[in-house]
């Protein structure tokens, strides 16, 4: 995608980011436990249950922020700056999106949501054991249970806080790790950006430790994937994964309103024939994202070489 400035070999820079992502597990995970034994005062044995209660909501957002920024956001941060001569050019921060583009990501977002329910109920459908139904049916409970906990919105402002920690911040950090760093490692080592695109996108939904929801994250992924591979901006990605997070977090916000947030009212689940007309328009919307993309990068190739002809002239 980007030209790399090569310091390290890839499978060296892989193995970096590797290593800076363990340090960061480790620190995160000190860092998380360190906070809630200062806030709650109790037993370890007992955090995650004292987690789940509604008036430590806003530490278990804490919790999550602090979580993914170790995880994600700093590891991705520390790797473009020991791997890359512009750090921050490599990760996608290098220009700024058109109006057009910003309008397009809108309704491939839009239009992405009913294909993503579709697959989550083609997800529903493959076949399992009954002992790994059961587990998988546990662990889903489990899931949704801890965001009940953790959307607990009693107030407009308690919305707009859960829209920054839950929606954007996690978009902002998983698209600088999975999109500016993984995915462009995976193009280079499997030297095709379908293989790379596919790989960085099993990675991104199996990560969520969700059976039930593997398959719409998988096309998230890849949805997020081409449009950074198209664009090479990864504001234009934050957007997009911000969307479709702040989808949901309104979504459960309106039902916490009304009194009917519960594990059913969770199902985001669509009928198959919605996505098969869902994934047309899709389809059209992501052509014209492509040519809007090409031209938008093209113009700015074009300032970029105007400015350096300029600064030559000058001296």
């Amino acid at each position: 995608m980007f030209p790399q400035q090569e310091r390290f070999s890839p499978l060296s820079q892989l193995a970096i980011l590797f290593g800076l992502c363990c340090a960061g597990i480790l620190i995160g995970s000190f860092a998380t436990l360190l906070a809630a034994d200062l806030y709650l005062k109790a037993p370890l044995t007992n955090l995650a249950q004292e987690l789940m209660k509604g008036e430590n909501a806003n530490l278990s957002r804490l919790l999550q922020f602090l979580s993914t920024f170790f995880f994600m956001a700093l590891p991705a941060v520390f790797f473009s700056v020991i791997t890359q001569r512009k750090p921050f050019q490599y990760l996608g921060f290098n220009m700024a999106p058109s109006g057009k583009q910003t309008f397009l990501i809108v309704g491939i977002v839009f239009t992405a949501l009913f294909v993503s329910g579709s697959l989550g109920e083609l997800n529903q459908l493959i076949p399992l054991s009954k002992g790994l139904t059961k587990y998988f049916q546990s662990l889903e409970d489990e899931y949704s249970k801890e965001v009940i906990a953790l959307i607990n919105l009693k107030s407009s402002a308690d919305y707009i806080i859960a829209l920054i920690i839950i929606a954007f911040l996690p978009a902002l950090f998983e698209e600088m790790f999975f999109r500016g760093c993984l995915q462009q490692l995976m193009i280079i080592l499997f030297r095709n950006a379908i293989a790379g695109i596919i790989v960085t996108s099993l990675f991104f939904s199996a990560i969520h430790l969700s059976f039930y929801g593997f398959l719409p994250r998988l096309f998230l992924g890849i949805m997020l994937g081409y449009i950074f591979y198209y664009s090479k901006n990864l504001w234009l990605n934050i957007a997009a994964h911000f969307l479709n997070n702040a989808f949901a977090v309104t979504q459960m916000y309106a039902l916490s309103r009304a009194g009917k947030l519960n594990i059913e009212s969770m199902d985001e689940n669509f009928p198959l024939y919605y996505g098969l007309v869902a994934i047309a328009a899709f389809y059209f919307i992501f052509v014209i994202f492509k040519r809007e993309s090409e031209f938008v990068i093209s113009m700015h190739n074009m300032r970029k070489y105007a400015d350096e002809k300029n600064e030559e002239e000058t001296f």
